[in-house]
């Protein structure tokens, strides 16, 4: 159970934790998240004139894998999110990102504006989508790292990112993605594909750099240092400072969700509230937290859509213990 000697980490995701119809349940019933998303989808249709909120809430069940609307549609969708919170009194102690997500922790922890971090994310992903080859992520399920690492190196893979323990993401090429792919359906080994149509966190997404560090030669910060406390996703601690380069190694780097989580334990005890569109991050943390650990997770957003039912889950905690 929630009490008030728990500090709060909010945390955001990126590629691969959204699909369409994220926050749907809000943005029908909740007019903080509402009004925030039309504001979003605003900047959109100015820099890509195309409807955010269309193509988002559109009944279609194709792949929702085009980053020129996810990117901006991840970062909208949680700041939206973010802004129902602060409007019912709950604020952080700390923010932390994974990948994308880390544009969003940068607009709560105040070194980017909300308008801002929209057009950042669109601009990336017009950098990649001009200058990248189509690719993929994968996560494998229940298998030590040890036993595939051969296999996947042998298949031109990356190592993304270390979740909690034998669960891990792997990136590459599409071909080599799919070769692999067949290789574990063979072997019987569990993995997850994600809607993803780049392959985030390798090597290959160095394509798209130049773009986007020139993009950012015109770009000022709203500040470089943040007034909440900042946890980088991939560095894994606490930053001072955000690098000029910063929102570009966050999507290309290697993350270690695990190191993040174990920074953060050994230095306190923590309500983990995730804003991400999936509960992915909060599911992590939930896999690399001690046994011993009296830090607990809360997901808002899931597919399953009970965004409502646990908004008012976490209201209820607060309104009992502060």
């Amino acid at each position: 159970m929630f009490n008030d000697k728990q500090q709060i980490v909010f945390m955001f995701s990126g590629q691969g934790s959204h699909y369409r119809g994220m926050g749907r349940k809000l943005f029908e019933n909740n007019e903080v998240f509402k009004r925030s998303l039309k504001e979003s989808d605003e900047l959109v249709r100015k820099m890509l004139n195309r409807s955010l909120l269309s193509e988002l809430y559109d009944n279609s069940e194709s792949s929702f894998s085009d980053i020129l609307i996810t990117h901006p549609a991840i970062v909208a969708v949680e700041l939206a999110l973010f802004e129902v919170l602060k409007e019912i009194g709950i604020t952080p102690d700390y923010v932390t990102g994974n990948s994308l997500g880390e544009y969003s922790a940068a607009v709560v922890a105040g070194v980017l504006c909300k308008e801002t971090a929209i057009e950042l994310a669109i601009e990336q992903a017009k950098s990649i989508v001009n200058s990248v080859e189509h690719g993929g992520m994968l996560v494998i399920l229940n298998t030590p790292k040890k036993e595939l690492e051969f296999l996947y190196k042998e298949h031109g893979l990356f190592l993304a990112a270390d979740n909690f323990e034998h669960n891990y993401t792997l990136s590459g090429a599409l071909a080599n993605l799919n070769n692999f792919e067949n290789e574990l359906k063979t072997r019987k080994i569990s993995f997850q594909r994600l809607d993803v149509a780049f392959p985030f966190h390798s090597p290959i997404i160095e394509r798209g750099k130049n773009q986007f560090l020139y993009y950012l030669l015109s770009f000022t910060s709203e500040s470089n240092k943040p007034s909440v406390p900042f946890i980088s996703g991939f560095k894994s601690k606490e930053l001072d400072v955000i690098p000029e380069d910063y929102f570009w190694k966050v999507v290309s780097e290697y993350a270690n969700f695990s190191e993040m989580v174990n920074y953060m334990e050994n230095n306190g005890n923590y309500l983990y509230v995730d804003l991400g569109p999936s509960g992915a991050s909060g599911t992590c943390v939930k896999y690399n937290l001690n046994p011993t650990s009296t830090s607990e997770t809360i997901q808002i957003m899931t597919p399953f859509m009970q965004e409502l039912n646990q908004l008012e889950k976490l209201k209820n905690l607060f309104e009992v213990n502060r």
